[in-house]
């Protein structure tokens, strides 16, 4: 269900909502602020929501219909956030809150789904085996500038020429003209096998690319760290020359110390470099969705009480 509050309902009704909903009804306040009638939904056995706008009407529903409300993200400083059941946080600062538990980032990634990757610590055993690169771009911490994106082409064709490697490239809307440019040139070159460019229907999609042996990522982006190790890939994580500290860098220390993942600038990093992360890193075994399940069923054992858990 999507969250688009309705043209008038300015922050200040919204967050009033849920205080006005004791008087009159969530309900009320569903249909008022988002359009949303609860009365044309079946009753759910529980709301899952993310992303700070739908903490408010994820309450409402789960007051309308009396279920529990499991929220995947960081409420913090939100009054609200008293109201939630469940809150899935990925940064460990925040798990001694009573309503939080420590979980990977939830993601679609189903890695039962994936071919097994191959192993790089044998250098001899690369040639052929590919790797997947997932663009990101400029975000509120991290900036990338021309010299990055020229590095990191750069670091592309060195590692294909000594290794014998095999790339696969996605960027995104926030690669922006000037990194778009550059891995379609390298595509047209032939040094890119493979190239999913947003801006090209038709030429593939995210996740043809965690199906790659190996894994590198722009550090900008925790959705794209998370997936691909839940793909139970090695994944290296690219550093542009300018970004700012933020919680961003506690859910990267958490991936880095569980040993699947390693952080490495783009400039000055080389193919051995690459290599060498690559060779010292060990993908995760577990799937995170059943780690995420554990959890849930933890602390809301109700929600699994009449299911038969398959594997």
């Amino acid at each position: 269900m999507e969250v688009r509050p309705r043209w008038f309902a300015f922050p200040a009704l919204r967050r009033a909502a849920l205080s006005l909903a004791r008087a009159a009804s969530p309900a009320a306040m569903l249909r008022l602020v988002y359009g949303i009638d609860p009365s044309a939904l079946a009753r759910p056995d529980a709301i899952v929501g993310s992303g700070r706008p739908a903490v408010a009407p994820g309450i409402l529903l789960a007051r309308h219909f009396g279920v529990p409300y499991v929220f995947a993200g960081l409420a913090d400083g939100m009054a609200e956030a008293v109201e939630i059941d469940l809150m899935l946080v990925s940064v460990k600062r925040f798990e001694s809150a009573t309503n939080a538990i420590f979980t990977p980032v939830p993601s679609l990634v189903a890695p039962d789904r994936l071919p097994a990757p191959r192993d790089p610590s044998d250098p001899r055993g690369l040639a052929g085996a590919s790797i997947g690169l997932l663009l990101g771009g400029d975000a509120h911490s991290h900036r990338f500038d021309e010299a990055d994106w020229r590095d990191l082409a750069r670091l592309v064709r060195d590692t294909r020429e000594r290794a014998g490697v095999r790339w696969w490239v996605t960027n995104s809307r926030r690669t922006g003209d000037v990194g778009g440019r550059i891995f379609a040139a390298l595509a047209e070159e032939g040094v890119v096998e493979r190239f999913v460019d947003w801006r090209d229907p038709g030429s593939g999609t995210v996740a043809d690319i965690f199906a790659a042996d190996l894994l590198m990522v722009t550090e900008d982006s925790v959705s794209m760290m998370s997936e691909a190790v839940a793909a139970q890939r090695r994944v290296v994580a690219l550093r542009p020359r300018r970004f700012e500290a933020t919680l961003v860098d506690d859910i990267v220390a958490t991936l880095v110390d569980g040993g699947a993942m390693a952080v490495l600038p783009i400039a000055g990093s080389g193919a051995e470099d690459l290599l060498g992360a690559f060779g010292r890193l060990e993908p995760v075994t577990t799937d995170h969705r059943d780690t995420i399940a554990a959890a849930v069923r933890a602390r809301l054992p109700a929600l699994f009480a009449s299911a038969e858990v398959r594997r």
